[in-house]
C-alpha cells in the first residue's frame, strides 16, 4: 500500500469535537435540505401540479434563484471571513440568519393557482429572492465552521458525518412531505379532493419554526479555533480574495467536479417525478406521493447504515477514491433506472432512488472535509483563514449546476415531448426519449468529473505534511 492510501492516524485527544458540539451542528444542517433540496423537491408537486405553474418557467426561476447567489454567496463568505467580533466570525451571522430563515421559509407556498402565470411567476420570484438572502446570510458562515472545528482531516470527516445524519432524517421527512400534504384534513371542503398547496401552506408554517430552533444551535454551541490567528489576520478586499479562491489547485479540482456531477445527475433528476409519476404509476398521484415517502425512507435508512462505511473507506483508502466509488455507485443506479421504471411493475420504481443515496451519503460526506483540507492548504500557501470564501463559491458552483441543470431539464422534458396537460397520456415516443435521457446523460458528465479526481493533489500524506508544517509554522509542535 503507498503511503498516499496508506490508514490515516487517529486524532489526538486534543482534536476531537465534543459528541454534543457534533449534533449541534448536524442538527443544525437539517436547515439546508429545507432550503434547498426540499424546495426542489416539491416544485412539480406543488409549484407545476398544484399552482400551475409550467415546468419550463420553474426551471429558469431557479437559475434566477442561483444568480443571485452568484451575487450573495461570496460576498457573505467574504464579509463573514472579514468580521472581527468579541462573537467570532460566524456566530451572529448564524444566529440572526437562522431566524429570519425561519420566518421567510412560508411565504414560499402563498401563491394562489387563480393567478395569472405572470403573477405566479413573479410572486414566486420575488419570495424566493428574499427567502435566498437570508438563507445566505445564514448557510455561508454555518458551513465555513467546519474546517474552523478540528484542525485534523478525519475528525472533520466525523463532522461531516454527524451533518450527513442529521440531513438523512430530514431527507425522510421531507419524502413525506408530499405525502402529508394530501392529508384528508387538507382536503378541498368544496370537492373533497386533495389540497396539496393549502396542506403546504400549514406544513410550511411548522418546518419555519422548526428552522429557527434549529439554525441557531450553532451559534451557542460553536466556537472558532483559530480566533487568536484570525485576530492578527488582514483584512482582504473583495476582489483578490474572490480570485485567488481559484488559484488553489485543489479547489480548483473539487469545484470542477461539483459542477459536472451536479450539472450532470440533476440534468435528468427533474423528470424523476415525471417518470414515475406519470409512467411508471399511470397518473396516479396518491400513489405516486406515497411511493416517494417509503422510497425516502428507505433511501435514508440505507444512507444512514452507509455513513460508517464511508467513513472507514476515508481512512482506509483516501477521500478522492472514497469519491470516486461513490460516483461510480449513482452511475449504476441510472443505468439500472431502464428496468425499474415499467407499468408492469410500479413498485420497481423504488429501486433507483434506494441506489442512489449510499452514492450521495458518500458524495456530501466527503466534499465537504476535503474542502476545509483545501482551506488548510491555502493557509499554508499563503498565511491566512479564509474558509468563508473558499466555502461560499464552492457552495455557489454546486448551486448553480443544479439550477442551471434544472433550467435545461425543463427544455429537455420538452424536447422529448412531454405535455403537462396530457399527464399519463403522453406517446410512447415521449416516454422512450425521457427513459433514455435518465439512463445515459448522467454518464456524459459524472466519467469525466471521475478523472478529473486523479488530479486532486491533498492525498492523505499529504495533509498529514500540511498539519505538521502549519504546526510548526504556529509554535504548536
Amino acid at each position: 500500500m503507498s503511503a498516499a492510501t496508506a490508514p490515516a492516524p487517529r486524532p489526538r485527544p486534543e482534536d476531537r469535537v465534543p459528541f454534543w458540539t457534533k449534533s449541534a451542528y448536524g442538527a443544525a444542517g437539517m436547515t439546508t435540505f429545507f432550503g434547498t433540496t426540499l424546495v426542489k423537491w416539491l416544485s412539480a408537486a406543488i409549484f407545476v401540479d398544484a399552482l400551475g405553474i409550467s415546468p419550463a418557467h420553474i426551471g429558469w426561476i431557479f437559475l434566477v434563484f442561483r444568480l443571485w447567489d452568484a451575487v450573495l454567496d461570496p460576498l457573505m463568505g467574504w464579509i463573514s471571513d472579514n468580521t472581527r467580533s468579541r462573537w467570532g466570525r460566524r456566530r451572529p451571522y448564524v444566529l440572526v440568519g437562522g431566524l429570519l430563515t425561519g420566518l421567510v421559509f412560508p411565504l414560499l407556498w402563498l401563491g394562489q393557482p387563480e393567478w395569472s402565470q405572470a403573477a405566479k411567476v413573479g410572486y414566486l420570484i420575488g419570495t424566493g429572492l428574499l427567502f435566498y438572502a437570508v438563507f445566505t446570510v445564514w448557510v455561508m458562515p454555518y458551513q465555513s465552521m467546519l474546517p474552523e472545528m478540528s484542525p485534523d482531516t478525519n475528525e472533520r470527516t466525523s463532522i461531516s458525518a454527524y451533518f450527513s445524519f442529521f440531513s438523512k432524517l430530514a431527507t425522510i421527512f421531507g419524502g413525506w412531505v408530499w405525502r402529508l400534504t394530501q392529508l384528508e384534513i387538507f382536503h378541498n371542503p368544496v370537492t373533497g379532493q386533495p389540497d396539496s398547496l393549502h396542506g403546504m401552506r400549514i406544513i410550511g408554517l411548522a418546518l419555519g419554526l422548526l428552522i429557527m430552533m434549529l439554525a441557531v444551535l450553532p451559534a451557542f454551541l460553536v466556537k472558532e479555533r483559530n480566533a487568536v490567528l484570525v485576530a492578527r489576520q488582514p483584512k482582504e478586499p473583495f476582489w483578490p480574495a474572490f480570485r485567488r479562491t481559484f488559484q488553489n489547485p485543489g479547489f480548483r479540482v473539487l469545484a470542477v467536479f461539483t459542477l459536472l456531477f451536479g450539472f450532470g445527475i440533476n440534468l435528468v433528476q427533474g423528470q424523476m417525478f415525471y417518470l414515475r409519476t406519470y409512467y411508471a404509476l399511470r397518473g396516479d398521484t396518491v400513489f405516486s406521493a406515497e411511493l416517494s415517502g417509503y422510497e425516502s425512507t428507505a433511501a435514508m435508512a440505507l444512507g444512514i447504515v452507509t455513513i460508517p462505511l464511508f467513513q472507514w473507506l476515508c481512512r482506509r483508502i483516501g477521500k478522492r477514491e472514497t469519491l470516486m466509488c461513490s460516483a461510480g455507485v449513482i452511475l449504476l443506479a441510472t443505468w439500472l433506472s431502464w428496468v425499474t421504471y415499467t407499468p408492469e411493475h410500479p413498485w420497481l420504481a423504488l429501486v433507483t432512488g434506494v441506489m442512489l443515496s449510499p452514492g450521495y451519503t458518500g458524495i456530501w460526506l466527503v466534499i465537504p472535509s476535503m474542502l476545509a483540507d483545501v482551506v488548510d492548504s491555502e493557509e499554508l500557501r499563503r498565511g491566512d483563514r479564509r474558509e468563508g470564501g473558499f466555502n461560499s463559491i464552492f457552495s455557489w458552483i454546486n448551486k448553480a449546476s443544479v439550477s442551471l441543470a434544472y433550467g435545461v431539464a425543463g427544455l429537455i422534458v420538452t424536447w422529448c415531448g412531454f405535455e403537462v396537460a396530457r399527464r399519463a397520456d403522453q406517446s410512447p415516443e415521449t416516454f422512450h426519449n425521457m427513459r433514455l435521457c435518465f439512463a445515459l446523460v448522467p454518464t456524459l458528465f459524472l466519467v469525466p468529473a471521475v478523472l478529473l479526481l486523479l488530479r486532486y493533489p491533498l492525498t492523505q500524506s499529504r495533509m498529514v505534511a500540511i498539519r505538521a508544517e502549519l504546526e510548526s509554522r504556529r509554535g504548536r509542535t
